[in-house]
């Protein structure tokens, strides 16, 4: 490790919001691949020590957020996968559980430069909250406020390939997009698992409060999120692919299987509306229409983010160069929400909502293909983090 020119030894960073999102308690989804980049640089360049501060609620024990932290993933290529806890100093993680004081109380950070054996002085923090940030530098630490969402700090910078393989063209883009495919089969299994609840209701009062709540969600994401966030966003990438060569046809099935996700979508809110206003000689069919328009909406899309991040991304990637690269980061973040942070909070209370009602996801991936590797794929687009 280099010698550090700058005048402190050790960085700790907040979680949440400043390293990744934890979308539900006990799991961590780390902002990718800005967060890789931001760890690499303070270790490797820097030559810092690196922890983490973080605030659990009470319903997670610091051994939860101790594994929540083993298992969340920093970066994956060619079957090697590197975790958080991976390259973090083992006496770093400090949990508010365990130092029996939460953040912003100064005795925290006190306790975590005691953990490291290094002066407080010496101890920089990092974090998106700037009354967190402004306690550890009245505790002592250097304090420095980290932009959320992340990214903006990386812009207009080119981040370069990261690893490119067969199935992955190292872009940042591409670690981007299928770090949103993560929330999308969250919504997949909320649908299939609607679906299910659905099987044998045909009146409106049948149907349990918890799936109704799990219905409106899943409309309210379909429409704000997966359309407006993540589908314009990919097909604003094609374009600039195709003019550095690609062919345009390698597309056409993508825009194809956006429409006709849209096309059922539609006809969800359509049917969504038709439960809402309720007619008894009309809610019946409503009920079937959501039911098999969903079905249908999950088998192809489980199929179709599989095809997009083991076909289409790396192809995109290949043709794109480093400086498209952070141009690509910049028009998807301007194309949808610059925080999907919402949409993840919306999903977990669906996901709740259905847990509630005792409604579980019998439903298994599809696979999109037959061949043998087709196991391999779906696990890599659920398995990131």
């Amino acid at each position: 490790m280099p010698a550090t020119t700058v005048d402190c030894d050790v960085v700790f960073f907040d979680l949440r919001d400043t390293l990744g999102d934890v979308d539900r308690p006990g799991h961590l989804a780390l902002y990718r691949p800005s967060t890789e980049k931001l760890l690499d640089a303070m270790r490797d360049l820097v030559g810092l020590r690196l922890g983490v501060i973080t605030n659990l609620p009470a319903e997670v024990s610091a051994e939860q957020g101790r594994r929540m932290i083993a298992e969340a993933v920093v970066t994956e290529h060619d079957g090697s996968v590197v975790h958080l806890a991976d390259i973090l100093d083992p006496q770093g993680i400090v949990i508010n559980h365990e130092a029996k004081v939460d953040k912003p109380e100064p005795a925290i950070y006190h306790f975590a430069a005691d953990q490291m054996r290094v002066p407080i002085e010496r101890c920089l923090f990092v974090g998106e909250n700037l009354i967190e940030v402004l306690a550890a530098e009245a505790a002592g630490m250097r304090g420095v406020l980290k932009p959320s969402p992340p990214g903006k700090e990386f812009q207009p910078a080119v981040i370069t390939r990261q690893g490119e393989s067969v199935r992955d063209s190292g872009r940042a883009f591409e670690e981007f997009l299928e770090q949103e495919h993560l929330l999308g089969e969250r919504i997949f299994a909320c649908g299939s698992r609607i679906v299910q609840a659905l099987d044998s209701v045909h009146q409106a009062q049948d149907i349990p409060p918890g799936v109704r709540t799990a219905m409106g969600m899943f409309v309210y994401t379909l429409t704000n999120f997966a359309d407006q966030a993540h589908l314009k966003a990919e097909e604003a990438i094609v374009p600039l692919a195709v003019a550095r060569g690609m062919p345009p046809d390698h597309a056409r099935w993508m825009f194809d299987q956006h429409d006709q996700a849209r096309a059922y979508w539609e006809a969800i809110r359509v049917a969504w509306r038709r439960i809402q206003n309720g007619d008894p000689r009309d809610v019946t069919y409503a009920i079937s229409d959501f039911r098999r328009c969903t079905e249908g909406f999950v088998l192809l899309f489980r199929a179709h983010a599989v095809r997009e991040n083991d076909e289409l991304y790396p192809e995109l990637g290949r043709h794109l160069t480093d400086a498209d690269d952070a141009t690509v980061l910049s028009i998807v973040r301007h194309t949808g929400p610059p925080d999907i942070g919402p949409y993840a909070a919306i999903v977990g209370a669906m996901e709740e909502a259905l847990d509630n009602a005792h409604i579980a996801d019998a439903a298994a991936p599809a696979r999109g293909t037959d061949d043998p590797d087709s196991a391999d794929r779906a696990t890599r687009t659920t398995g990131k983090a």
